[in-house]
């Protein structure tokens, strides 16, 4: 009810008596004033005044499932939102949830993680209620080899929606990083479930610095608050994010890989770029390639040039430009 409150209080946009909420509601005015102060306890400014009623003055800054479907229109991501205050990782919480069947596009979020992870098992600053920490389950028809393709996808989804939300213009580091002025602005990561010959589930996990202060953030980082000097909604930022992740998600369904890749390519601060490639997976010099970036492939392997002339398909590892 609580969340019918709210709704109710956003569309009248201005003030409303106890009356009218109780009468529409069918609840008690008693009642209306519960819930009210429930809201406020919740982190809601909700107004006041004798003989006018209750006004919405200004929405908590949480990830609440309600704020985010409020107005979301999306017809697969995010109609199903698993939300949590701290949790030790979203990603654990999302493969558990498909194992049991969760449908495509439940998405589970955390104003904090205590456990949060990366790629490599690297992990994951989680600050409470300053970032966007959360995890989409996928039901792709996609072989093995083209998960990768999701990565990218969810590079280009969030890229577009930062700019929408903030202005901010963020570049693609193969495979997964997005880079503002050189410093690491969110990172993406994917994990699935597969047989043999079929992918089972992917989770799909993104973490963004969005309200953190430098100082609080890794060596190297940097959020949307210190590089637009004003703080962000993370409540329009998801919203956003889910918008461009269904949008991007359906072309890929709808029209193959063809207007990804070109999209990814342009938003892409490794492309044409002389780059070391370190794939910890393979030892000594077998893990390590030079040369310049000159494309993805179907898969979304990255192809490097070598000196030699050779042409190289990485599908993992970590890149760093060279000379």
């Amino acid at each position: 009810m609580q969340e019918e409150i709210v709704y109710f209080l956003k569309k009248a946009k201005q003030y409303v008596s106890g009356e009218e909420i109780s009468q529409s509601l069918k609840i008690s005015r008693s009642a209306v004033w519960k819930y009210v102060e429930e809201l406020r306890r919740r982190g809601y400014d909700i107004v006041a005044v004798p003989h006018l009623g209750y006004r919405l003055a200004g929405s908590a800054d949480k990830l609440f499932p309600h704020e985010i479907q409020y107005e979301l229109k999306t017809a697969l991501f995010g109609k199903r939102i698993v939300y949590h205050e701290t949790i030790a990782s979203t990603m654990d919480e999302a493969f558990q949830l498909a194992l049991e069947g969760a449908s495509e596009g439940t998405v589970v979020c955390a104003e904090a993680q205590t456990k949060g992870r990366g790629r490599l098992g690297r992990l994951w600053d989680s600050p409470k209620g300053k970032g966007i920490y959360i995890s989409v389950i996928l039901r792709p028809k996609l072989s093995l080899l083209q998960v990768t393709r999701l990565t990218l996808l969810s590079a280009v989804a969030a890229a577009e929606a930062i700019k929408t939300v903030s202005g901010l213009s963020p570049l693609i580091k193969w495979p997964n990083d997005l880079i503002y002025k050189n410093r690491k602005l969110a990172g993406i990561l994917t994990e699935l479930s597969a047989d043999t010959d079929r992918v089972k589930f992917v989770i799909l996990g993104l973490g963004i610095n969005v309200n953190s202060p430098l100082h609080a953030l890794p060596a190297g980082a940097t959020s949307l608050k210190h590089e637009t000097q004003k703080q962000q909604s993370r409540i329009h930022l998801l919203q956003e994010i889910l918008r461009e992740l269904e949008r991007w998600y359906l072309c890929l369904t709808q029209e193959g890989f063809d207007p990804l890749m070109r999209r990814w390519q342009e938003l892409s601060l490794t492309m044409n770029q002389r780059v070391r490639v370190v794939d910890s997976s393979l030892a000594g010099q077998a893990g390590l390639i030079e040369g310049e970036a000159v494309g993805i492939d179907q898969d979304g392997g990255l192809l490097i040039r070598q000196d030699s002339g050779v042409i190289t398909k990485k599908m993992a590892g970590d890149v760093v430009q060279a000379g």
